[in-house]
């Protein structure tokens, strides 16, 4: 354990009861004892979070055979994991076939066969499932996922050859997986989306005689990034998503429903402690340099383009880590620094002070925040910035310039838990290879 004193920043910080509410909400919209919901572990794959998330009841989404490894190292059981993604290598194929986890997703044809294959050598009861490209209306997300030219999935007109593929090679095909859209905010829109999904589902399975098992139905839960975005409430489509799914199971025959979200259960419950370095006057802007930047939430907040837009940021006013994780974003109407509702304009003005919050990368590119409003800010001052518990560790360039990833807590009711650590240089360097060893190696050998 770790007392609760600030440690070195940066860092970042998780809440573990945060992360099991997430769950249980997830849990609660999908039919019991039928649908199984996949944590994304590209979303944030540290074993402690894994851990937290598989005790919850939820199985695991994997893409590696790195994250095949964390989640089966959870005690997850294979018959509620995943294996989903463009590519995925044979070493991750026959990791999958040899646990007899639930499902592979296959995206091709080619890959399609080799899996059919491994099934075979190892006699395996890993279901195939075939990602699907379909041509949907989707809306609400802040992408789709389907419909256009893309790596993911096959499209309606590739599925005859592909079906006839697996007639010829002798493969049975369970079931399909689609993924439409993700970051879904509006409950209306998601209940459109899915709704549209459920008939596409139905309409597929008389068109091709296509077997539906076992459907992956993907995800797209969404959580706010920017100021006038409002959470997404899993509550009021409850009743809606548990009659749709009764009716698509009773309508195809499905035994198993899954589906997938990162970021809903881990984003809103991470956050990335910085630390006010210095600051400096430059062509009439007041330039607030940190210790972390982009190299640390690049990815979250839907990689990397998004920095200069209103984000969610704090001065902390606590240095406790159990107040920080459990820390609420600040008023979504207010600035970020948390200039109160009933204030007028001009007491707000008076208080407040216009940055902007750069990081310590040497490149223009690494803005924090361009137009940050906060009460006045000193050298030493430590900032929250929320919503980065998904795709931050995993998707920044923690190794540009040599920085290293930051050490990383988890809030437990048993305490805090140091449950990352920071780089240190010997280990960002170990994984070089040394030539002028290499060599002397060499000539060594020929020697002898």
């Amino acid at each position: 354990m770790l007392n609760t004193s600030m440690p070195h920043t940066p860092f970042y910080v998780y809440d573990q009861a945060g992360i099991q509410q997430q769950c249980d909400r997830l849990k609660a919209v999908t039919l019991p004892d039928v649908a199984t919901v996949l944590y994304s572990l590209k979303a944030n794959p540290n074993p402690s979070l894994v851990d937290t998330i598989v005790k919850q009841g939820l199985g695991c989404d994997v893409s590696s055979a790195f994250e095949l490894d964390v989640a089966l190292s959870s005690g997850v059981a294979p018959k509620n994991i995943g294996c989903v993604g463009p590519y995925k290598s044979t070493r991750l194929l026959t990791e999958c076939v040899r646990n007899n986890i639930a499902f592979v997703a296959v995206e091709s044809a080619d890959e399609l066969v080799e899996l059919g294959a491994l099934k075979q050598r190892y006699d395996s009861d890993t279901a195939i499932l075939l990602r699907l490209n379909p041509n949907v209306e989707i809306s609400g997300g802040s992408m789709k996922m389907g419909g256009a030219a893309s790596q993911f999935g096959i499209t309606e007109e590739d599925l005859p050859s592909v079906l006839a593929q697996a007639n010829a090679h002798d493969i049975a095909i369970s079931g399909v997986h689609i993924y439409a859209t993700t970051r879904v905010l509006d409950p209306d829109s998601f209940i459109a989306n899915f709704s549209a999904l459920c008939d596409y589902l139905i309409a597929l399975q008389t068109r091709f005689a296509l077997p539906l098992d076992a459907l992956n139905l993907g995800g797209g839960f969404g959580i706010p990034y920017y100021k006038g975005e409002e959470a997404l409430s899993v509550e009021p489509m409850r009743e809606a998503l548990l009659s749709l799914q009764q009716n698509l199971i009773e309508k195809t025959g499905a035994t198993r429903l899954f589906f997938e979200s990162g970021r809903f259960i881990v984003g809103e419950n991470g956050k990335a402690v910085i630390q006010v370095k210095s600051i400096k006057q430059s062509g009439g802007k007041t330039f607030v340099v940190c210790d972390g930047g982009y190299n640390l939430f690049h990815g979250a907040t839907a990689f990397a383009n998004l920095m200069r837009k209103p984000y969610f940021i704090d001065k902390a006013t606590s240095l406790n880590l159990d107040e920080i994780a459990c820390a609420a974003l600040p008023d979504r109407a207010s600035t970020a620094g948390g200039v109160g509702l009933l204030e007028t304009k001009a007491e707000t003005e008076a208080k407040t002070q216009r940055y902007t919050l750069v990081g310590p990368l040497c490149t223009p590119s690494d803005i924090i925040a361009d137009k940050f409003d906060s009460a006045p800010l000193a050298v030493g001052d430590y900032l929250v910035v929320h919503q980065v518990g998904a795709y931050a560790i995993t998707s920044s360039p923690g190794l540009f310039i040599g920085h290293g990833f930051p050490a990383e807590y988890l809030v437990t009711p048993a305490g805090v838990k140091q449950v990352g650590k920071q780089d240190s240089i010997d280990e960002m360097k170990r994984r070089y290879m040394n030539i002028e060893q290499d060599v002397a190696s060499e000539s060594l050998r020929r020697v002898s």
